[in-house]
């Protein structure tokens, strides 16, 4: 998604350098510490207990360990639930905060509209169902949501201009109408700025330079497009560290813009250390991989530069690792028994992994993702899906390569 969601506790809590990054570390393990000391004292239902819970929830989010965040929430749900009042409000918040973060964004909604049913309407909580109606393309209830939180704003309810602002922008985005959606972000990174009090000390100014600098690309102005994300680079990397999803993202998009200048050896760097991240990251998101692994293919094979062997292999083989962890993590997340998978972009991450693991010569690691690749295009042609029969040739022929070089 474009924008991430935050309570206000947690908007805060993207505030300041690295350090902070460190101390919210840090945190998190005094809190998970406190946790097992107040069980052992009090046992799971004492209130105690569930308050440090639910303060540990609250800093593993902003830290995208999401997989710990999901798997804590499940467990105390139950005790939030038949507690009720705050306890219940705090623990359903942070489930849609999570939810999102996942890109599990109808379960946020639905998450959403129970939390303001019990607690009613506001600016932050309008803003953040207007994200996420955007991010599921329903772009006219987005609006809606954005407009009424607007509204709330300037009756007292607590929220913040820049996040409306920055929402309305991206629906005007998504409705292909860039001219309009510009001035709009550009309003919302200002606000962003005035309310932080100055130019780089939260991630919520970077991810308004990332979404001016994505509208810049549309528009064409790529330079433009360029200055923005590489400022949202360097905030990032300050205010939530070199490893965050945000950071990960925004060096991806980095790279594209570079590919898309004809800049391959800028782009190269990037894209590489954006695919690293995504892999291990907990939400994982096959699309973005495969996009990461498609561009890298692209700076290797396509241009006017002509590579040496030797320089290709060398470059080739800094992506298997990646490759490999990556298949590694589609088993671990049993991503090809969930229905909802869409198993061709699983076969095109194998295929295309397969195809940098043979530019870097790592002919034995390509023929395992290859013969994967082939069954899976193959159920997808079965099932009629897709038109998936030059893929699979190109496989074949792939793999006819490997045996005769065997």
């Amino acid at each position: 998604s474009d924008y991430e969601l935050g309570s206000g506790d947690e908007r805060k809590s993207e505030r300041g350098d690295d350090s902070d990054v460190e101390e919210e570390i840090k945190k998190a393990d005094l809190l998970s510490n406190s946790v097992k000391e107040l069980k052992a004292k009090y046992g799971p239902n004492h209130d105690k207990v569930v308050n440090c819970q639910l303060k540990l929830v609250s800093t593993l989010i902003p830290l995208y360990k999401l997989n710990e965040t999901e798997a804590l929430l499940d467990e105390i749900m139950p005790i939030c639930k038949e507690k009720g009042g705050k306890f219940y409000i705090r623990a359903i918040q942070s489930k849609a905060f999570c939810c999102f973060k996942q890109y599990k964004f109808k379960e946020a909604l639905v998450i959403f509209h129970e939390q303001a049913a019990l607690v009613g309407p506001s600016s932050a909580l309008y803003e953040n169902m207007a994200h996420t109606f955007s991010s599921v393309g329903d772009l006219e209830s987005a609006a809606t949501y954005f407009s009424q939180a607007l509204q709330l704003l300037g009756q007292g309810s607590y929220g913040k201009k820049g996040g409306i602002y920055l929402g309305l922008g991206l629906v005007r985005e998504r409705q292909n109408r860039h001219e309009e959606a510009l001035p709009i972000l550009q309003q919302a990174l200002q606000h962003y700025i005035e309310d932080v009090g100055s130019s780089d000390g939260s991630s919520l100014i970077a991810k308004a330079h990332m979404s001016v600098g994505q509208c810049y690309e549309n528009l064409k102005q790529l330079p433009d497009a360029v200055s923005h994300i590489k400022e949202a680079v360097r905030i990032f990397k300050k205010t939530v560290g070199g490893t965050s999803p945000l950071t990960a993202n925004s060096l991806g998009v980095l790279g594209r813009l570079y590919l898309a200048q004809g800049k391959r050896q800028l782009a190269e760097p990037n894209i590489r250390e954006a695919l690293e991240l995504e892999v291990d990251k907990d939400a994982f998101h096959p699309d973005t991989v495969w996009k990461l692994l498609n561009m890298l293919q692209q700076i290797w094979t396509e241009g006017d530069q002509k590579r040496t062997l030797p320089e290709m292999q060398t470059g080739c083989s800094a992506y298997v690792g990646a490759v490999q962890r990556c298949q590694r993590r589609i088993d671990s997340l049993r991503l090809l028994q969930d229905p909802t998978t869409d198993k061709g972009t699983i076969a095109v991450i194998y295929k295309t992994g397969a195809e940098l693991c043979m530019l870097a010569g790592q002919y034995a690691a390509a023929r395992g993702l290859l013969q994967e690749a082939l069954r899976l295009l193959e159920l997808v042609q079965r099932s009629g899906a897709f038109d998936c029969r030059s893929l699979i040739e190109s496989v074949q022929g792939s793999l006819r390569f490997l045996a005769g070089s065997a």
